[in-house]
């Protein structure tokens, strides 16, 4: 147990370190499945962790140890978790709550945001573009609703800056993250981060994977090279009226190194076959499940200690 229990954490970290690689080398859907469940496997792995780390703290409460049917005395003899080890992960276990309510109501806002936009677009009706009038370039998949259905928002602006492919390009590109549910994914690893926060730069991987996998729905449908035109001229155009921006708006439009344009580009301007390596995928799959083994091993010495507590 001394050993085993660790090694969520030393994964974790070992995640942090291939998730940019898997997301930028592999097929963007298989990048974007193996990162979002291994954040979501390992955040899993390292609060159990973090439970059976904290444990022996409460079994040293009398009303516990009674009920227990051991003696709080015998824990200091049996369960070989130093007393400070068990007191900073009950702390960390109080921490991570906190952040994941936090993340929750961070959630429920964009969920009413969310709501509030489908409430203004609805005199354009239930098209699934729907086209404001704005100056600034802009373009994004509005996630659908108890009571709406998920459609492409785009401003005149930047259908001004594109030519007729690109404009497809670009609302393709769109509609497939509403058609492959990409919002989901980043709440997910949303989550997941809060639970773990050593994996929280993996979100940004993932996202960039979500992007590159739009990417190549779009380009399936319109063309490599007219994505790849379509992807660099919205974001010249997004950079070039960065001054007319409110300060929001302005943080999202500088923030495209963030999502990788520039990276995206390349890919989409590769052969096609390049984008279908998985293996690195399956790396990050395997080192999820061994996150959860380890657990599972963990759980069972857990058990095994409890019995000794009961007989010492």
């Amino acid at each position: 147990m001394t050993t085993v229990i660790y090694l969520p954490f030393v994964l974790s970290i070992v995640l942090v370190g291939l998730s940019r690689s898997v997301c930028r080398r592999t097929s963007p859907r298989a990048a974007a499945w193996s990162v979002t469940a291994a954040m979501v496997l390992l955040a899993a792995s390292t609060v159990g962790a973090l439970v059976l780390l904290a444990w022996p703290l409460a079994a040293r409460l009398p009303v516990i140890a009674r009920e227990g049917g051991w003696h709080p005395s015998a824990v200091n003899h049996v369960v070989p978790v130093p007393v400070p080890v068990s007191i900073l992960a009950a702390v960390i276990l109080v921490v991570l709550a906190g952040l994941v309510i936090d993340q929750a109501l961070r959630i429920r806002d964009g969920v009413v945001e969310v709501s509030r936009m489908h409430t203004e677009l609805a005199p354009a009706g239930g098209a699934a573009v729907a086209v404001v009038q704005d100056s600034r370039p802009s373009a994004h998949a509005l996630p659908g609703t108890l009571a709406h259905r998920g459609r492409v928002v785009v401003s005149t602006g930047l259908l001004d800056a594109l030519d007729d492919e690109e404009r497809a390009a670009v609302l393709a590109h769109e509609h497939a993250h509403l058609a492959h549910a990409h919002r989901l994914f980043v709440v997910v690893a949303a989550l997941a981060a809060a639970l773990d926060p050593v994996v929280w730069w993996c979100r940004h991987d993932v996202e960039f994977a979500l992007e590159r996998w739009a990417d190549e729905d779009a380009a399936s449908r319109t063309g490599r090279a007219v994505t790849a035109r379509a992807l660099a001229r919205a974001a010249l155009a997004k950079l070039s009226s960065v001054h007319q921006m409110p300060a929001p708006a302005r943080a999202t439009a500088l923030g495209l190194a963030r999502l990788g344009v520039a990276h995206r580009v390349a890919a989409l301007l590769e052969p096609e076959q390049q984008q279908r390596r998985t293996a690195l995928a399956w790396l990050v799959a395997i080192l999820a499940l061994v996150g959860i083994a380890a657990i599972l091993w963990a759980t069972r010495d857990t058990e095994r200690l409890f019995e000794l507590l009961q007989r010492h």
